[in-house]
C-alpha cells in the first residue's frame, strides 16, 4: 500500500481557504464545525467496517458512500432551514446570535463539503486494497489527518489571541 501518497492526497484535499473559513467559523462561535463533521462520517464508516456492517468490497463501500451522500442532502436542507428559521427568530427577538456573523464562512463550507467528501471517496477508492485491516488503516489514516488538522486550527486561533 502506498500510504505516504494517500496520505498527501488526503491531505491536499484542505486547502488555506477551507482551513481560513474553517477556523473563522470557529472564531465566531459558529456551532459547525466542518473538520469534525468529516472526521465523525468517516469515524461511522470505519466503524462499520470494523464491526463487519460493510464487507471490504468495492461495491459494499460505494454504497456506503451513497448513503453519507444521501444523508449529506438531507443536512443540507435541514441545515437551510435551521439558518431561515434562526433568522427569523432573531428579526421577531431583534437580537443577533453571534454564528449570524459567520453565516457567509458557513454557506461556502456546507457547499465544498460535499465535493470534499466526493474528491476523499475517489482517493479511498483509487488506493483500497480488498481486506478489512488494509481498508481500515487508510481511515485510520485520515482521522489522524484530520485531528491534526484540528489541532492546527485551535493553535493559530490561540496564537492569534495571544
Amino acid at each position: 500500500m502506498k500510504l505516504k501518497e494517500f496520505e498527501e492526497e488526503v491531505r491536499n484535499l484542505f486547502d488555506a481557504d477551507l482551513v481560513e473559513r474553517a477556523k473563522n467559523l470557529k472564531k465566531s462561535g459558529n456551532i459547525f464545525n466542518p473538520i469534525f463533521y468529516i472526521y465523525f462520517t468517516r469515524l461511522v464508516e470505519l466503524s462499520a467496517i470494523i464491526n463487519g456492517v460493510v464487507l471490504p468490497n468495492r461495491y459494499e463501500l460505494e454504497e456506503l458512500f451513497r448513503t453519507r451522500k444521501d444523508f449529506l442532502q438531507i443536512d443540507y436542507g435541514t441545515i437551510g432551514e435551521t439558518l431561515r428559521r434562526a433568522w427569523l427568530f432573531e428579526r421577531d427577538r431583534g437580537v443577533e446570535f453571534t454564528f449570524s456573523n459567520s453565516v457567509e464562512d458557513l454557506l461556502y463550507i456546507l457547499y465544498r463539503m460535499g465535493k470534499l467528501q466526493g474528491k476523499l471517496d475517489r482517493i479511498i477508492l483509487k488506493y483500497a486494497e480488498w481486506e478489512k485491516d488494509k481498508l481500515a488503516e487508510l481511515y485510520f489514516t485520515i482521522l489522524l489527518i484530520l485531528l491534526e488538522l484540528e489541532d492546527k486550527i485551535n493553535r493559530e486561533i490561540k496564537q492569534e489571541k495571544s
